[in-house]
């Protein structure tokens, strides 16, 4: 046997002649075998069978020299250290330590009890706090569109644009960001081309998943996890995001949307001035490398855009920018 399938796991409860305590119990195994590979035997110290020191036996002889034993124990009692750990001979937990078994000489591991874990105090907590009714009540609107429309209707006065259509952009990033500062940082150059490219039906780019799944338009093209982006990102050195832009944008006529990853813009900046023509780019990628410096580029370009200026950004805001474009193209 290798290493890993030289191991067994035992998990002992306490056991009980009730039933419901330990079908309770064994609903556990079912989850730990979906996250460990190795095998894991559910036993019990009294009252139930499989009898964890019967099963042990077991275990040794099918040829087992570690095994794993998971204390399904609140407490540290008599049970722990008598009964389990003082039968294998063992002294402390969390640590393995070679008893003699039958004759042969198996490494233990024995994990401490729930009681010391957070999880189980959590887990109480909020038994208790339902009891109490202690959680608290929330009152709020569920309904999306009365969110987005009251939220409008806040952001929208407050905010000093001149031109309509600019402001509904803007105001769609405050609303994506819940920062109204962030409509200091917003730069907006030819909005005209982003309406008109998307009533000629122009396919989107977007860096990143995140971006593209949020885009409600029927022609998104993200290629951020397809073969051929790794294998040129391999071949030129260049990261993921600008291999992407790179294959997806092509020939060009394409929106592009970048919301996560400035080295995406940066390559979009460097295809335009190879040739290739884009309408127009939503641009808000975060971050304290790249990101500043790539969307100046992009602004002092003339590249028809919107633009998050700064080390602000995220793909929400992205998506919420091009959506409120795609609207207001679908509106005639």
């Amino acid at each position: 046997m290798d290493r890993q399938s030289n191991t067994a796991i035992m998990l002992i409860g306490h056991g009980s002649r009730k039933e419901t305590y330990n079908s309770d119990i064994e609903g556990m195994i079912n989850y730990l075998k979906e996250k460990i590979s190795i095998p894991i035997y559910l036993t019990y110290n009294e009252f139930a069978k499989p009898d964890w020191r019967s099963l042990l036996n077991e275990i040794i002889k099918e040829g087992y020299r570690k095994v794993i034993i998971g204390l399904v124990f609140l407490g540290r009692g008599n049970h722990v250290f008598r009964d389990i750990m003082g039968e294998l001979g063992i002294q402390r937990l969390n640590s393995w330590e070679v008893s003699m078994i039958s004759g042969k000489e198996v490494e233990f591991y024995v994990t401490e009890p729930l009681s010391s874990s957070p999880l189980i105090g959590l887990a109480l907590y909020y038994r208790l706090a339902r009891a109490l009714d202690a959680l608290p009540t929330l009152e709020y609107t569920e309904d999306p569109y009365e969110i987005e429309e009251r939220s409008m209707n806040y952001i929208l006065p407050n905010l000093d644009v001149k031109d309509a259509r600019e402001k509904r952009v803007i105001g769609k990033a405050v609303f994506a960001s819940g920062n109204p500062e962030v409509a200091k940082y917003l730069k907006v150059t030819n909005l005209d081309m982003g309406i008109e490219a998307i009533r000629s039906e122009s396919e989107i780019v977007a860096d990143v998943k995140m971006v593209s799944v949020g885009i409600r338009w029927k022609k998104v093209t993200c290629m951020i996890d397809d073969e051929r982006t790794k294998e040129l990102s391999k071949e030129l050195g260049i990261t993921r995001a600008a291999a992407a832009m790179r294959l997806s944008i092509g020939q060009g006529g394409k929106v592009v949307v970048i919301g996560n990853a400035p080295t995406a813009l940066i390559e979009t900046i460097k295809l335009v001035k190879q040739g290739v023509d884009i309408p127009f780019i939503v641009a808000t990628p975060p971050g304290f490398t790249n990101a500043k410096e790539s969307k100046e580029a992009l602004i002092e370009s003339k590249i028809p855009s919107v633009v998050l200026t700064g080390t602000y950004g995220g793909s929400g805001i992205a998506v919420a920018i091009i959506n409120e474009i795609i609207k207001m193209a679908m509106e005639g």
